[in-house]
Parts: C-alpha cells; sequence; structure tokens
C-alpha cells in the first residue's frame, strides 16, 4: 500500500528549504525595518540581503537612497538593540521597484495602415486554406471599415 509522504519531508534538508528559510528571515527583517523607517520612506525600501554584517538595502531612486542614508545609522543601532540581526553598515543600492504588466483594453479596436492592408491582401492572396484567406481578407477590410 502506498504511504503518502509530506514535501516539507521529502525538502527537509534540501538546498529549496534552505532558500526558504532564508527568505522568510529576510521578510521577517523587512517587516520590522518599515516599523522602524519613517512613514515615508516605507514605501520606497525593501531589504535585499544581509553578509558579513551588512544590511542591504534596495532603494526606488537616487532621492530616497539619500533619504534612507540618513536613517541607516540608526537603524543599525535599533536592530544591534533588539538583537535580531548583529550588523555594522547598512549598504543601499538604487533599484527601481519592477514594473507590472498592466494591459489595457482600447475601446476602438487599431486602424491597420495601407501598407499593412495590402500586405494581409497579397498574403490572402497566395494562401490555398479558405478559412485563413478568409481571416486576412476579413483583417485587412478593417482598415477601410472605420
Amino acid at each position: 500500500m502506498n504511504n503518502p509522504l509530506q514535501v516539507k519531508k521529502l525538502l527537509g534538508g534540501s538546498q529549496y528549504s534552505r532558500l526558504v528559510s532564508q527568505a522568510r528571515a529576510l521578510l521577517g527583517l523587512d517587516g520590522l525595518i518599515q516599523e522602524l523607517l519613517p512613514d515615508a520612506l516605507k514605501t520606497h525600501c525593501r531589504v535585499l540581503s544581509v553578509r558579513d554584517e551588512t544590511l542591504v538595502l534596495a532603494a526606488d531612486s537616487p532621492v530616497w537612497a539619500a533619504r534612507l542614508k540618513f536613517h541607516s545609522s540608526q537603524l543599525v543601532k535599533q536592530l544591534n538593540r533588539q538583537q535580531t540581526v548583529k550588523l555594522r553598515t547598512v549598504r543601499i543600492r538604487v533599484r527601481p521597484p519592477e514594473k507590472q504588466l498592466v494591459t489595457e483594453r482600447r475601446n476602438t479596436p487599431l486602424k491597420l495602415g495601407i501598407n499593412s492592408a495590402t500586405a494581409l491582401r497579397q498574403a490572402a492572396d497566395s494562401v490555398s486554406d479558405p478559412d485563413l484567406k478568409s481571416a486576412l481578407l476579413r483583417l485587412a477590410n478593417r482598415q477601410f471599415s472605420r
């Protein structure tokens, strides 16, 4: 009979589990730093890593990096006082936030140019499949319908 194994047992000592635990630790540290920062900086700063007693933070722009630099020594003191991480310095990198793809729907379809419509008609003339030919001609005729 098959005995199901828990995923956590399968991945227990793997590199994956170490990465997950490091990611959780960084998320926790990020949350703590968000609590320590002034409201204006919170949305413009995030934790990248901690390595060799150096906290690496990302700022949205050079302006926010400069503002964050003013708070870096205070952050080190507060984090050392709370004994969450042992730090000596803070390094700040400028990393714009990742852009989220936003797909917009247009209310009006785009019009084809005359050259595009002509190319589609020529392609339709060279195609033997009747369904494809009809679709290409409908697409080419959009240039004139609007």
